[in-house]
């Protein structure tokens, strides 16, 4: 496997979003237009790692729309 696959780097922020539950799995939740959606699903570095959740908030605001990053 190649070695820069499994590297990562941890972005600068602090997510604002929550977590929740989403059919029965953890997730992680930001933004609040109730009318549009978007599911991110999480690399091999999971739905915790901070990039994932800040990317998530970044879709949110840049898309006006609640994001949902389930726990898979």
């Amino acid at each position: 496997m190649f070695q820069c696959c499994l590297k990562g780097f941890e972005w600068n922020g602090i997510p604002n979003g929550k977590e929740s539950t989403l059919a029965n799995n953890k997730a992680y939740v930001t933004g609040s237009n109730p009318e549009v959606a978007i599911m991110v699903i999480p690399d091999l570095f999971g739905w915790t790692f901070i990039n994932e959740r800040l990317l998530s908030d970044h879709y949110a605001k840049e898309a006006d729309t609640t994001v949902f990053m389930p726990d898979l």
